[in-house]
């Protein structure tokens, strides 16, 4: 190599290394986490790979202190961030990956969905009719939010487009039914993940 040619091309790697050092590492499943499942909305709303209760993050970069939110369903590529089962005494869901349950930040409308130890009060659910209810107040259910699902960060970048839209506790009712019923699901046996429909949920500069 010429020496016009190798400043040109040490420039390109120290541009390229950034990225794939940034890149986050995906553990291995613990604690069973592999066999666990989706909480998945039962209906798709506007996202036809359905949205799936999710911690902000990928691989060893999750966020464990975030709140949840729904995410475009991993189907096909790491997704031990969306796994979860119920207790062994079928009080709680627990994130085996973390070995911690989700709970609400509160009992009021509008509170986050966290991350806490499995004993927590607030840690206890009860499912009636494919809603998750807490178990101190089962007039309170897990709710996607009313608004549209936007594409995240890694939506922006890559080709399958991944949406999301927030969760949290809000009153069981009628008007919110759609958004408030759930499904446990083994996520689909792929090797790759699912691209979008075409034409579904453009987004500005698209």
């Amino acid at each position: 190599m010429t020496k016009s040619a190798i400043l040109p091309a040490l420039i390109a790697a120290l541009l390229i290394a950034p990225s794939v050092i940034a890149q986050p590492a995906e553990p291995d499943a613990v604690n069973g986490a592999d066999m666990a499942t989706y909480v998945r909305a039962a209906l798709p709303l506007d996202e036809p790979r359905h949205l799936c209760i999710d911690l902000p993050g990928h691989g060893d970069m999750i966020d464990l202190e975030a709140a949840f939110t729904v995410h475009t369903c991993k189907d096909g590529l790491w997704n031990l961030d969306q796994r979860i089962a119920w207790t062994d005494d079928g009080a709680g869901l627990e994130m085996p990956q973390y070995s911690k349950c989700l709970a609400a930040a509160g009992t009021n409308p509008g509170a986050a969905i966290v991350l806490k130890d499995c004993g927590d009060p607030m840690a206890g659910w009860t499912s009636e009719n494919a809603r998750l209810k807490l178990a101190s107040d089962t007039s309170l259910c897990m709710t996607i939010a009313d608004t549209k699902s936007e594409l995240t960060p890694g939506g922006k970048r890559f080709p399958q487009r991944y949406r999301a839209r927030a969760v949290s506790l809000e009153s069981c009712s009628d008007d919110a039914l759609e958004r408030q019923l759930w499904s446990f699901m083994q996520p689909l046996d792929l090797a790759e993940p699912l691209l979008p429909p075409s034409g579904s949920l453009p987004y500005e500069g698209e």
